[in-house]
């Protein structure tokens, strides 16, 4: 992961030293394999107040969007798992589970592009043109990720606003609803935005019930996510560059 990197590289890179930034290690992620590295992610040494600025936000960043990874992958498991056509008790239940996930989830990544908002204004005080380029050039990368994050909180949001303003649908019910539609030769389906959400539409279209849609969406949230995993790639290639002169 970026942070077990980003940690090497910024140590490897940053030799000399008058200050030490410290900033609180992140809650473990499930996909992070050196569990040690968090607690050392926000020691790195600096030789300005200016360096010490610019690693200080990338290091609050870097903390952010790892920690979004480990949200997506319980908002995922959330959607996997919920049960919300059992009756209106326990749809009330997922949806507002659901609904505190995707509101940490996007409160997080907001306030990861905060930081990278600030840390962009920082790089333009660095005196090399070079150094520049190379630190605009790895916040490109981690606000990327950030952002992506971001993206599917608000799909996320959308989702659940649909869940949570529909009937749940048990298997008796469905099957009913897929008899009928056969016998008025109407048994096609129509997508309705992210994640599959469907509604019932003027011809009284078969719904997923909205167990499944939610299955659905946990499906594609992970093929959705692929791409920030390239970003955190990217971004750790580009930490050694944009700090080397610190």
């Amino acid at each position: 992961m970026l942070e077990s990197v980003v940690r090497t590289a910024l140590l490897a890179a940053v030799t000399t030293a008058t200050a030490t930034v410290v900033a609180p290690s992140p809650a473990r992620s499930p996909s992070v394999t050196a569990n040690a590295a968090l607690r050392e992610i926000g020691r790195v040494r600096v030789t300005s107040p200016l360096c010490k600025t610019l690693v200080g936000d990338a290091v609050r960043a870097i903390g952010i969007e790892t920690e979004n990874d480990r949200r997506l992958s319980d908002v995922e498991n959330a959607l996997r798992t919920v049960d919300l056509d059992a009756n209106q008790i326990a749809k009330h239940r997922g949806t507002r589970e659901l609904t505190k996930r995707y509101v940490d989830l996007r409160a997080a990544a907001v306030a990861g592009n905060g930081i990278m908002k600030q840390f962009r204004e920082s790089a333009k005080d660095v005196p090399r043109d070079d150094q520049r380029a190379s630190l605009g050039a790895f916040a490109d990368a981690l606000d990327g990720a950030l952002h992506r994050q971001k993206t599917l909180a608000n799909d996320v949001g959308r989702l659940v606003a649909y869940l949570d303003t529909h009937e749940p649908i048990d298997k008796d019910a469905h099957d009913a609803l897929v008899f009928d539609a056969i016998l008025r030769e109407n048994d096609s389906r129509s997508r309705h935005g992210r994640f599959d959400a469907r509604d019932f539409g003027p011809f009284a279209v078969v719904p997923d019930s909205l167990s499944t849609t939610a299955k659905n969406a946990a499906t594609e949230l992970v093929t959705r996510a692929l791409p920030i995993a390239t970003d955190e790639d990217t971004a750790a290639a580009r930490v050694e560059p944009a700090f080397a002169r610190c």
